[in-house]
């Protein structure tokens, strides 16, 4: 059988700022590859305008979203073909998959499953956190782009803060170590509350993690947005919510971008680190280092600790654009609808449904099956772009992050 092989992607870079940095080449062994990213779902309940207009997006045909035992089929033959054994599940948002409790129990079940964690937007954690944690979830992170109740809800359309946090605090006490927030850092959006974000690693044991913003997804113009309502740039960036350039696009399509990208504006939504870091050390002094090796799973974030006083948890920061870690990349991802990628950006994509889905031959065996599958996934790493442009062509909705 061969492989379906999705087509290259066009170069798409375009000016950037004069201090990003120079994209790397990933490595392109399958040997690299710590982590499999499963994306269980392209739905969400949340409708947030940085990802989708109110009325939501044109979700996939069921039939065409893998099933459990596809997406166990996949996890066994990267343990046993390629010794990878950590597992994230994500979205869409994975706790509207139904039946996800019973997913993470499945998975759980499979020998070699050495770190199996679930991001989410929290809305149903106060609920499914303890069942989770019963059927073998071992870490949970939370999405969570604002502390301000008003401004959440709307940037989030349907999400209620107060819910969100009450998740968390209910995943802390049935007891998950390691909770992790992330935080996608927007200028003119949550770029004032930075400060307050670092003060939950105070007081309570939580990874809060800064992301910087990445442009995902059909770029489109933004403009001023009356999604937003009164959401107001933030001081000394007057111009941060509004591009000029382009075409317009319909009006309850706007937003501020953020991490899934579907309406993009570009490099001002871009807060670099070493500015993030200013806002949060200008309130809380100084931040310490810690030795990666203590941080939980193997994700690329920078972790730190605050200083001053005796923290409970600590603070990361994903850097993509400012301090791009390609070279060290660790991950492969898998789409809701079986498409192996390679990078988050673009790059080599194959599409793993023929061979989950092939009628079964007699002679054979469920161990050429996993030859298959983990073949694929080689020559998925394989087909890594030599450099990926700036902009990425997917949805974050679609491949989870």
């Amino acid at each position: 059988m061969q492989l379906t092989v999705l087509p290259a992607l066009q170069d798409r870079s375009e000016a950037q700022p004069a201090w990003l940095p120079a994209l790397e080449t990933g490595p392109r062994s399958i040997s690299a590859v710590q982590v499999l990213r499963i994306s269980v779902t392209d739905r969400c309940n949340f409708r947030c305008v940085y990802c989708m207009p109110a009325e939501g997006v044109r979700w996939l045909p069921r039939d065409e979203i893998l099933t459990f035992e596809e997406i166990a089929d996949v996890v066994r033959a990267a343990i046993d073909i390629h010794g990878i054994r950590r597992f994230k599940l994500t979205g869409g948002e994975p706790t509207v998959r139904h039946g996800i409790v019973e997913l993470v129990g499945l998975i759980r079940q499979i020998p070699g499953v050495k770190d199996l964690s679930l991001t989410t937007n929290g809305f149903c954690l106060e609920d499914l956190a303890a069942p989770l944690k019963q059927a073998g979830l071992d870490r949970v992170t939370v999405s969570i782009d604002s502390l301000n109740p008003e401004k959440f809800r709307r940037i989030t359309r349907t999400g209620q803060l107060d819910k969100v946090m009450r998740g968390v605090k209910r995943a802390i006490d049935v007891g998950f170590e390691n909770v992790k927030l992330n935080c996608v850092a927007m200028r003119g959006t949550n770029d004032d509350e930075f400060a307050d974000f670092a003060a939950l690693s105070v007081q309570h044991p939580l990874t809060v993690r800064f992301i910087e913003y990445m442009p995902l997804g059909d770029a489109a113009v933004m403009h001023a947005s009356p999604a937003l309502g009164n959401l107001q740039p933030a001081r000394g960036t007057p111009n941060a919510v509004v591009s000029t350039a382009g075409p317009r696009i319909a009006a309850d399509e706007l937003g501020p971008a953020a991490g899934c990208g579907a309406q993009d504006r570009g490099a001002d939504a871009l807060i670099p680190e070493g500015e993030i870091r200013a806002a949060i050390e200008a309130m809380h002094g100084p931040l310490t280092p810690i030795d990666r090796m203590h941080e939980a799973g193997v994700g690329p974030a920078v972790p730190y600790r605050i200083a001053r006083g005796n923290p409970k948890g600590r603070l990361g920061f994903i850097s993509a654009m400012s301090a791009p870690f390609c070279s060290t990349c660790n991950r492969l991802r898998l789409t809701a609808n079986g498409v192996l990628r390679s990078c988050l950006f673009e790059g080599g994509e194959v599409d793993l449904k023929p061979i989950l889905r092939a009628l079964p031959d007699r002679a054979e065996s469920q161990a050429t099956r996993y030859d298959r599958i983990a073949s694929a996934m080689t020559e998925c790493v394989r087909l890594k772009p030599e450099v990926h442009s700036r902009r990425g062509n997917e949805q974050m909705s679609r491949i989870g992050g």
